[in-house]
């Protein structure tokens, strides 16, 4: 099954291809450009590299948020157009959910969060290890009413780890509230890789989870920006 994937929701945009469960090829660029001038030659260079042409998929997958208004606007809408004019499958998947999947076998709690500006970040809770499972909704509050939200949950005997370039404004305030026994994972892992959309959205293509190219919008959080 091969799956296309791609997630702009960040400054770092990521576009990959997976086929199975083997990554095929991925293209991640952290660089100050406008997501609308690199995303189509990235698709492009992506496939052409795999030496799979866009027919040949059998589903595309977007990362819908939350982050960057405009860089999910331009991601959803390039898939959405790409996915009808091939008619093909598409799914839209959370960018906190592909996050978090980058330490899917960390024992014990991870809290992905995004710098959502205004004093604000986007998070969720997810359960990791053996019983991947997501704990929350993806939300967007300030970082101490995060942190309340999640003292909310009983977490006997587990540790909490954090990921996401939310810890560089407030991972300081993450350690005052909950100490030195919080991990942070390594920066490397902040990234929503396109292969992490593309396997998420594998999985649910498997099971005829698909979204529908009129109803799948981003994912804001904040209410009243559609």
């Amino acid at each position: 099954m091969k799956i296309l994937g791609i997630d702009t929701s960040t400054p770092i945009g990521s576009v990959a291809v997976i086929d199975g469960d083997n990554l095929v090829a991925e293209h991640t660029l952290n660089i100050v450009q406008a997501h609308s001038s690199r995303l189509m030659p990235a698709i492009d260079g992506i496939l052409k590299w795999s030496d799979i042409t866009a027919d040949t998929l059998d589903g595309c997958t977007v990362g819908i948020g939350p982050g960057s208004f405009t860089g999910i606007r331009i991601g959803v809408a390039t898939i959405k157009s790409l996915c009808y004019a091939l008619n093909k499958p598409i799914i839209g998947v959370s960018t906190l959910e592909a996050i978090a999947y980058n330490l899917r076998w960390t024992n014990g709690i991870i809290c992905p969060l995004l710098d959502a500006r205004r004093s604000e970040v986007y998070g969720a809770i997810f359960q990791g290890g053996s019983e991947w499972q997501r704990l929350s909704e993806d939300l967007c509050l300030s970082v101490d009413a995060f942190l309340d939200h999640l003292d909310t949950h009983t977490f006997p005997d587990r540790t909490i780890s954090f990921v996401g370039d939310g810890l560089l404004t407030y991972g300081d305030t993450v350690r005052e509230r909950l100490g030195e026994s919080v991990h942070f994972a390594d920066a490397i892992f902040n990234v929503p890789r396109g292969a992490t959309i593309a396997h998420l959205g594998r999985q649910r293509l498997q099971n005829d989870d698909v979204d529908d190219y009129w109803t799948l919008v981003p994912n804001y959080v904040r209410v009243g920006l559609y």
